[in-house]
């Protein structure tokens, strides 16, 4: 088999568009043909070299398609489905699959750090020589063989283009505040960065009962987005403290990291109340460290934790999200940004880091 994707081979290159081999698919397989797929933080942090991961890599993961082949032993689509791709599958076997949550899964992640599936090989070459996958999927790409796993039905509820922000930056924010944080309705929920996953905060805050929501980003369009999507607050970093001081002086009840770099971590934790709790959603660059303060544990009794996708099984989260879409409660299709062509991935990378207001879709 074949496909075209576009490939990622070192920071500085511009990503091109190439033919790869695909392996064929096995028994517990699918092939999906990609409709939509997202360009996410992560993706950024290997373009910007922030992590080192192997290459030349397929990047994306946050996709939606359409099933054009399934193994023998598939019996949880058929092909035709539409379905929203999900990088992190169950392995079945580890402890933290058992008990629910495969993104905390420890082979997922070893997977993800060398560039490859779960089961240790990638699938996929060029000329020979193995190319290796981002975030244990490569969804920039016309098609992908992927687990049966990966491959989760939305039984054609929402248009392709708005699944795609399922597969990643819908769970992880929405999830982040409905099942990490479990907020509790009336309370002051302050979120850090106003982007894809940042605005599925603020809507996830909103769905919760939130009373009041205050979205800090330097980036004006996109502080009019949240307000948009329910923010009741939003405004830049500098003009946080007065803020604060008149929405919420004790403090927030939740505070939401969407960003994930150390001062954006300590100002979530600062601005949080004593007893609140506050919630690291965004992933940082290899390497960099949080310094904390035992006052904040201590004396404020304060709660700290960190999300991985939402907090929940995707399998089990995307059903939830989608009848929050089908009631009107979760928007998707205002967070679309610019959408560009697989021919043009490199543009659309370069747009994102731009760090626009919307989504930026690739749609091969």
């Amino acid at each position: 088999m074949k496909t075209r994707a576009g490939l990622f081979r070192a920071v500085g290159e511009p990503l091109e568009v190439v033919e790869l081999d695909l392996e064929e698919p096995g028994p517990n397989d699918v092939v999906v043909r990609i409709a939509a797929a997202g360009i996410c933080g992560t993706d950024l942090h290997q373009v910007k070299g922030e992590w080192q991961r192997p290459t030349p890599m397929v990047l994306g993961h946050e996709g939606a398609g359409i099933v054009e082949h399934i193994g023998d032993a598939v019996d949880s689509v058929a092909v035709g489905d539409e379905v929203v791709l999900s990088w992190a599958p169950s392995c079945g076997h580890c402890a933290d699959c058992a008990r629910g949550r495969p993104a905390a899964c420890v082979p997922l992640h070893r997977a993800i750090g060398n560039g490859t599936l779960v089961d240790g090989t990638t699938g996929i070459s060029l000329d020979g020589a193995t190319v290796y996958r981002g975030t244990a999927t490569g969804a920039w790409a016309e098609r992908v063989v992927v687990s049966s796993r990966v491959a989760l039905p939305t039984h054609g509820a929402v248009p392709l283009r708005d699944a795609a922000l399922l597969g990643c930056a819908a769970l992880t924010g929405v999830g982040a505040v409905l099942f990490a944080a479990r907020a509790q309705p009336g309370g002051v929920v302050l979120v850090i960065g106003g982007g894809g996953v940042g605005q599925f905060v603020v809507q996830g805050a909103r769905i919760a009962g939130a009373e009041a929501i205050v979205v800090v980003d330097p980036v004006e369009a996109r502080r009019d987005q949240t307000l948009r999507f329910g923010a009741t607050h939003a405004v830049h970093p500098d003009d946080l403290k007065e803020a604060m001081a008149a929405i919420a002086p004790e403090g927030a009840d939740y505070g939401f990291d969407a960003v994930g770099f150390p001062e954006t971590s300590a100002t979530a934790l600062r601005f949080t109340r004593s007893g609140g709790t506050t919630v690291i959603v965004g992933l940082p660059p290899t390497g960099v460290r949080l310094d904390l303060d035992p006052g904040e544990f201590l004396r404020r009794e304060k709660f700290l934790t960190g999300t991985m996708y939402g907090s929940e099984d995707p399998a089990v989260a995307l059903p939830i999200l989608l009848e929050h879409v089908a009631a009107g409660r979760l928007e998707l299709a205002p967070l679309l940004g610019e959408v560009f062509s697989l021919d043009a991935i490199d543009d659309a990378v370069h747009a994102s880091l731009e760090l626009p207001a919307g989504r930026v879709l690739v749609e091969p």
